[in-house]
């Protein structure tokens, strides 16, 4: 199937765009072009392909928490086009001065920004996707005294691919102007061009540094307590796991209270480490991205052998349990097996 084909059969529930404008902004050709008018959603391909870049972003893991500082254009911007005070080409112009100025100014380098408004659940966004342009080259076939040549042809810009990650994007809720962002790419004097130029705001946590640091605090608390750790980062993945599939942000509190329920001074030792890390209290998880990351758990024992089983085993000792010898060495059972598989 080809790129073009994914992006018509990919299907894409719950997001409703209601409207999307591309600009040009080519630093290295001193050449901008900003539209007037708003994409044709009627076009199907022109739709999906705005629908297919903000479901990526939205279920990006690697998206940070932000929030516009009070002198913030795009905070402003962003209330006036909410109140349906100016129109999205006109909100979305006057936002990507900050970003003309600086690719003519700092360093020249050619995108087209996309931007669209869509709705999720009723809650209304905007999605600000930083496209680079990519060199390509071609052909060309010349006739010349009865002879064709076909020659390469470069110089020619185009769009990135659809499957290439995004390394600069932001969604904005209009409501509540929480942000979420990316910046990933390689800007000058390794400033971040999402929230240093652009959106002029203060960074948080990103969602895998939360999750990652849930991780790691567990088995803080697991090797504190002489706890096994591998069932314990069980409990908090299925935790997390089962709290995401059921539309629940993680929370660290009931995380804390649902683990360690019938552990108080590890849920208090918990609770002091994610204080001191400054983890948030709440924060929303990409369903799809976590039932990959949290459906498994892994160990490796000193004597090189790797166990991977569900993490929803890790607490039901019908299928899998630790045991800790008199030696202080450890047994691992592996129960109710009625077939063995060679996986190569």
């Amino acid at each position: 199937m080809s790129e073009t084909d994914e992006i018509l059969e990919t299907g894409f529930h719950g997001t409703e765009i209601q409207a999307a404008v591309l600009h040009v902004i080519d630093g290295r050709h001193r050449y901008v072009s900003l539209s007037e008018r708003t994409l044709d959603l009627e076009e199907p391909m022109t739709e999906k392909y705005v629908k297919r870049y903000v479901s990526r972003c939205r279920s990006d893991m690697r998206t940070r928490q932000g929030s516009f500082t009070d002198t913030s254009l795009f905070g402003r911007e962003t209330g006036r086009y909410f109140r349906h005070e100016t129109t999205l080409p006109e909100y979305s112009s006057a936002v990507c001065r900050k970003l003309i100025d600086y690719f003519e100014q700092e360093e020249a380098r050619s995108f087209e920004v996309l931007f669209a408004d869509y709705r999720t659940d009723d809650v209304p966004y905007i999605a600000v996707i930083l496209l680079e342009e990519q060199d390509t080259m071609t052909y060309s076939t010349n006739a010349d005294n009865g002879t064709v040549q076909n020659t390469l042809s470069f110089g020619h810009t185009s769009l990135p691919s659809f499957t290439k990650p995004v390394s600069s994007f932001a969604v904005i809720n209009q409501i509540s102007q929480e942000i979420l962002f990316v910046d990933e790419g390689k800007w000058k004097n390794g400033i971040s061009l999402m929230k240093d130029i652009l959106l002029e705001a203060e960074a948080g946590f990103s969602r895998k540094e939360v999750v990652e640091t849930v991780k790691n605090i567990t088995v803080e608390v697991a090797e504190e307590f002489d706890e096994n750790p591998a069932i314990l980062l069980g409990k908090v993945k299925n935790h997390i796991a089962s709290a995401v599939n059921e539309g629940m942000p993680l929370n660290t509190e009931t995380l804390v209270s649902e683990v360690f329920e019938e552990k108080p001074d590890m849920a208090s030792a918990f609770r002091q480490k994610a204080y001191e890390k400054t983890l948030p209290a709440e924060t929303e998880l990409p369903k799809t991205s976590v039932r990959v990351s949290m459906k498994k758990q892994k160990v490796v024992t000193d004597t090189g052998i790797e166990i991977s089983f569900p993490a929803e085993y890790a607490d039901d000792d019908r299928f899998i349990s630790f045991h800790e010898e008199a030696d202080g060495t450890l047994t691992i059972s592996v129960k109710q097996i009625g077939k063995l598989t060679n996986k190569l």
